[in-house]
């Protein structure tokens, strides 16, 4: 079996995993998408998949497992304790699917977050990969802020393609940054994609508290404008603009941009 898994955690997400859905169909078995009640910090949250599900395409949806996730009482409060977030919740958030399912070791998982977007011109490439080595890094082209604001000369990473029984232990497990990386571009990640809005709400939720005081509407806005990275400044940020139907982006996400 071949599985893809991630997890939602606000619903500007939706769009990249039903891109995700749609570039994988056709070489996975099922999609994994978990919600939690809480955000990485530890407070909580409401579920609010439900609500949204109806925009999955419905001849997508055979394919997608969705489950709504409490683990409230198995997570640390860590509002303004990064070291917590990356130790106890965000190991437990990425591995909780692993108590879902009983796994063969043979079976490949793909694991991604939200805005990691496969290519599914690249998923036969990637299980040959699998098969061969039993666990690879996704490298992926990074856009920040716009999905035609391409960050030149930063490659992403992190996500993963393995063999269930490559992992150990299985949970707690970040299931990321584990294996040699593919020799080629197989997807991309879409970091910080989405309105002003969503992004304040992220900095006010997400596993980085020391960059809240990017929180501000006037700060956000002229990053996107003008193409600047305010979380640190000793970061070398060099946006390029590319077409919206480059062959670089993902068909799902061209397609939506055209």
């Amino acid at each position: 079996m071949i599985y893809l898994k991630t997890y939602m955690y606000a619903p500007h997400e939706l769009e990249f995993i039903i891109a995700n859905l749609e570039e994988c169909y056709d070489h996975i078995d099922k999609m994994i998408v978990c919600e939690f009640d809480i955000h990485h910090t530890g407070v909580k949250r409401e579920f609010e998949f439900e609500d949204l599900k109806d925009r999955v395409p419905e001849h997508l949806r055979d394919k997608l497992d969705y489950h709504a996730c409490s683990v409230y009482e198995h997570t640390a409060r860590a509002y303004e304790n990064e070291d917590v977030i990356h130790s106890v919740n965000q190991p437990l958030m990425r591995s909780w699917f692993t108590k879902l399912y009983n796994f063969e070791d043979d079976d490949i998982i793909i694991s991604v977050d939200a805005d990691e977007i496969i290519d599914k011109r690249k998923l036969p490439d990637i299980i040959n990969q699998v098969n061969s080595n039993g666990i690879v890094r996704l490298k992926m082209r990074q856009f920040f802020y716009k999905k035609t604001y391409l960050w030149e000369n930063k490659d992403w990473i992190s996500p993963i393609a393995c063999k269930y029984g490559m992992i150990h232990s299985k949970y707690p497990n970040d299931w990321r940054d584990q294996g040699s990386v593919t020799s080629d571009y197989v997807g991309c990640h879409f970091s910080w994609c989405m309105n002003v809005d969503a992004m304040i709400h992220k900095l006010d939720t997400y596993s980085h508290p020391q960059y809240r005081f990017c929180a501000k509407r006037e700060i956000l806005e002229d990053a996107i404008e003008n193409k600047k990275y305010p979380f640190d400044l000793n970061i070398q940020f060099n946006i390029g603009e590319i077409s919206v139907n480059s062959e670089i982006l993902p068909e799902s996400i061209r397609k939506n941009l055209l």
